[in-house]
């Protein structure tokens, strides 16, 4: 069952990069040689952040072979840095090498296990691997400790575990929190309006839905729960409006090819 878990790949990004400079030593990052570590002022743990930012870049630009090539370069630079160790865990994620990406998470882990933003990371990690209990474990770790500055986030991940794993209440108290923390947690309002919906409380779905408007461009799951609220409602403009959209915008989505297949239940 997939549901969508917050876009972690880019908060994972910036929170590492946001650890890591960079420096004119690597102007042409992708050699076949490394000489910084025969310089006089050589400092491995800025050559090693200069190579995991670089590693990152590619990585976010789909260039997995240069991404690979300047991660290994940071773990040979510094392989004590926890940062490093995650970048290398989600290069493994991305490629679809799970049990490699298990390993740098826990090894990054070793270094440092009070890492509210890692523990979050990791945990969605397990999440997507069906470890649901052992996810939820580093959820709790990661929103108990203080300097969590995402702690909306992390109820929110936590959340969309749970709902995957069928417990439903559970994850409803859990999208609550977030949005205790943040009003604003577009996810959760999405999240809560798609329960209420699948409790027939349609005016509550569609406040939900209007929160999440406030804050958040619409994507086809939000138009597709949309249109079906509208439809319960009896609100007709609204379901046309929102079809629309969806067939503009989302031409390819499965959303729409779930709206074509049941059209006349929707527009009565």
């Amino acid at each position: 069952m997939q549901k969508n878990i917050r876009l972690a790949s880019l908060m994972l990004l910036v929170s590492i990069s946001a650890c890591t400079t960079t420096s004119s030593s690597f102007i042409k990052p992708y050699s076949t040689s490394d000489t910084t570590t025969r310089s006089e002022d050589y400092n491995r743990e800025k050559a090693a952040s200069s190579r995991l930012t670089l590693g990152l870049h590619y990585l976010t630009q789909g260039d997995y072979e240069k991404a690979k090539f300047n991660l290994d370069k940071a773990i040979a630079h510094y392989p004590e840095s926890e940062n490093v160790q995650r970048g290398l865990a989600w290069y493994y994620e991305q490629v679809n090498e799970t049990e490699l990406a298990k390993k740098y998470y826990q090894q990054a882990l070793k270094i440092n296990n009070k890492n509210p933003s890692l523990l979050n990371q990791y945990g969605v990690f397990l999440c997507r691997q069906g470890q649901i209990d052992e996810s939820l474990i580093m959820f709790d770790a990661s929103v108990k400790i203080i300097t969590n500055k995402d702690v909306s986030g992390t109820y929110e991940n936590a959340a969309t575990c749970n709902l995957m794993a069928g417990n439903s209440e559970l994850a409803k108290e859990l999208y609550r929190k977030a949005l205790n923390h943040n009003p604003e947690q577009k996810d959760s309002l999405l999240g809560m309006a798609s329960m209420e919906y699948s409790k027939g409380r349609y005016e509550r779905s569609r406040s939900y839905l209007k929160r999440f408007e406030k804050v958040s461009q619409h994507n086809s799951r939000s138009l597709w729960i949309a249109i079906k609220t509208a439809s319960r409602l009896n609100d007709m403009n609204s379901v046309a409006s929102y079809a629309i959209k969806l067939e503009q915008r989302f031409p390819d989505s499965q959303e729409l090819e779930l709206y074509l297949d049941t059209k006349n239940q929707w527009l009565k």
